[in-house]
């Protein structure tokens, strides 16, 4: 029998696996509900061996880590183990409150911007914030952060980095994929200047642009050279975090992106590749047809979640693209929540021909959300298993 790493390796690399694998993230805050609604804290919750004092006194202790639902549920976890870097500036901002009104508060974030946030909702960190301020506006404002990316940081770095004690605990994972999660050239940009100010500036300050994008390429590799070229493909998949689309379609045009994206993608994969890694796979929301055959030749294999209220099709996507990209996603949340008819009529619409077709994970198009219930996920858990001859 096939461990769970070896089935979602063995679809990502176009083979058959013995039982397709289930994937799915969560929403910390969805767990929470499902808590109250009966989910059982003993058997989902997972308690390891720490330094104490938030890791950095010399004395161990047992702490709460979190709580597993995928042993629980029987799913498998395509970022099952994340190698720790920091890819995020140095020194950090701190995180704190700024002003605070009966309605809200504004935070200053980790990574400079500033974000408004309601006290009181239904869901209150599965709402996005409002974000009231970027740190990267113009070319001064960008080398005084650029300071803070420096790749040679060596906090960078987990405390516990050990070469031989990281390859040995990586060869022997079995749960799921190893991972190297890393922030893509638009999203990282969409981070530190905002949206609107990001995709403007290729048109009002294109050689800001390149020397931002420039030093990511840089960054990028820089920062990751030391584990890539231990672990080498140890590491069984890279993810990389875009969203670079929206409903209708993508945030920048491909002209924009082939001008001045696709170079440097194309460098950061060949370092991947030189270093036997060969999964590379791209989350992004929304409809991306426009950029697929770019993103294709900038190196990227792999794709999630496929957006449904985007339009994106995974069937569609495997008729024109083949084996060009391996698939996770596109099972609508808003149907599957529903639960019934609506909930198994989306799963057979797609997961048989899907599963035939090959390269092909099935997955809900994006994190469970918050608003799918414990009953209605079990039930859901129980049909696509059955579907997949669990």
């Amino acid at each position: 029998m096939m461990t769970g790493r070896e089935r979602i390796k063995a679809v990502m690399d176009f083979k058959k696996p013995d039982v397709l694998p289930w994937c799915e993230k969560f929403y910390d805050e969805g767990i929470i509900g499902w808590l109250t609604q009966g989910l059982p804290a003993d058997k989902t919750a997972s308690i390891e061996w720490v330094m104490r004092e938030g890791n950095i006194s010399i004395v161990s202790w047992p702490r709460l880590k979190g709580f597993d639902l995928y042993s629980y549920f029987g799913i498998s976890n395509f970022q099952s183990l994340v190698f720790p870097i920091d890819l995020g500036p140095i020194p950090r901002y701190k995180i704190r409150a700024i002003a605070e009104t009966e309605r809200y508060v504004d935070f200053v974030m980790g990574q400079g911007s500033i974000a408004r946030r309601f006290k009181k909702s239904k869901y209150v960190w599965y709402n996005m914030p409002m974000f009231l301020d970027f740190p990267v506006k113009d070319p001064k404002t960008w080398q005084d952060y650029k300071k803070r990316l420096d790749p040679h940081t060596p906090c960078r770095y987990p405390k516990d980095w050990d070469e031989s004690a990281y390859i040995e605990d990586y060869e022997k994972h079995t749960k799921g994929t190893t991972c190297i999660n890393i922030p893509g050239f638009y999203g990282f940009g969409a981070e530190l200047m905002g949206i609107p100010t990001f995709v403007s500036m290729f048109y009002k300050d294109p050689e800001l642009m390149r020397d931002m994008v420039s030093h990511w390429e840089y960054f990028t590799i820089e920062t990751l050279r030391d584990v890539i070229e231990t672990l080498q493909d140890r590491i069984d998949l890279i993810y990389w975090w875009e969203d670079l689309a929206e409903k209708n379609g993508p945030c920048i045009s491909p002209r924009i992106y082939r001008e001045f994206l696709l170079s440097h993608y194309k460098n950061v994969t060949s370092f991947f590749r030189k270093n036997k890694i060969k999964r590379i796979m791209m989350d992004s929301d929304g409809n991306i047809h426009a950029l697929l055959e770019l993103i294709s030749e900038a190196g990227i294999n792999g794709l999630w979640p496929l957006e449904v209220n985007a339009g994106m099709n995974a069937i569609d996507v495997k008729r024109k693209y083949g084996n060009k990209f391996f698939l996770l996603g596109n099972l609508d949340k808003r149907e599957l929540a529903e639960g019934g008819e609506r909930m198994r009529r989306e799963v057979d619409s797609k997961v048989p021909i899907l599963k035939e077709m090959g390269g092909y994970i099935p997955t809900v198009d994006h994190n469970v959300h918050v608003e799918f219930t414990l009953e209605r996920f079990r039930e859901y858990a129980d049909y696509i298993k059955s579907k997949l001859n669990y």
